[in-house]
């Protein structure tokens, strides 16, 4: 851990570490962004707060997890990898079982945040660090973009997720890159950060890559002045990586080998570089 003790890597089962890339997500984006991991055993209903929206990323479910407040008034099977988000106003939504979910809660805004997205429901859409033919790739939260010409880059979302199966073992592999912060206009920039976090295939009937679902991901802590230098990470699901985009940090990422759910703040808006 001494190697990338600076990048923010934690587990859902270490409460320090959660704690850690709670405190850099918060430190990255300030107060109009907060965060938790909420873990439920039985009944719970999360509620919305005035002005915030509530998104909640679902990281581990038992197979009795069941959530309510779809329009049909039913309850539902809730998989890992499931979203479901509570806007300000909003009727609670209730889930039960046992489950683990990561928290992130924004201003609201004019964006319909969708009450419960199932990613066995979605349709996989290639591309990115899972451009290969037939990869899984599921955009529950995709950016709702601003206008051609605005001087504010975020949209009104601000927040997005898609997970996505990226492999070593496809062809093309994922790519190697970094962001920028985002313009939000009068010369203004706002931290961009990118938070995967780690999904168990089998879940979903995937492959695994040289038969485990241990992986890993590379972290380039300095891609701009040093693009060769890299920190390879062991994750496994459960697993929680930070890859900070900001005015005063920027660092690089390369999934080689992961199944993840990809948050990002303020949405896939940011500019990209590739690293050759």
């Amino acid at each position: 851990m001494d190697d990338f003790a600076a990048i923010p890597v934690g587990h859902i089962d270490d409460a320090h570490s959660m704690e850690r890339v709670i405190v850099a997500l918060r430190e990255l984006h300030g107060p109009s962004y907060d965060f938790a991991l909420r873990r439920w055993h039985g009944m719970i209903a999360f509620g919305s707060s005035p002005g915030r929206t509530r998104y909640f990323f679902v990281v581990k479910a038992d197979q009795t997890c069941q959530v309510w407040g779809n329009l049909a008034g039913l309850p539902s099977p809730l998989w890992p990898g499931d979203v479901f988000c509570v806007n300000a106003g909003d009727e609670p939504i209730r889930v039960e079982g046992d489950g683990v979910a990561f928290e992130v809660t924004t201003e609201a805004t004019d964006y319909p945040a969708p009450r419960i997205v199932h990613l066995r429901d979605l349709t996989d859409k290639p591309g990115g660090c899972a451009a290969y033919s037939g990869a899984f790739r599921r955009e529950a939260l995709p950016p709702a973009r601003p206008a051609p010409g605005s001087a504010d880059q975020r949209g009104i979302n601000r927040v997005n997720e898609h997970t996505l199966d990226m492999r070593f073992d496809r062809d093309p592999p994922p790519i190697r890159h970094c962001h920028g912060p985002v313009e939000i206009g009068g010369g203004k920039q706002i931290n961009h950060s990118e938070t995967a976090i780690l999904l168990p295939r089998s879940a979903y009937g995937l492959p695994q890559v040289d038969g485990t679902d241990e992986g890993h991901i590379v972290i380039y802590p300095r891609p701009l002045e040093a693009p060769g230098e890299q920190i390879t990470i062991p994750v496994r699901p459960g697993s929680v990586i930070v890859t900070p985009a900001g005015s005063e940090q920027v660092m690089g990422h390369a999934f080689e080998n992961a199944f993840a759910m990809l948050i990002a703040i303020p949405g896939f808006v940011a500019p990209y570089h590739l690293l050759t």
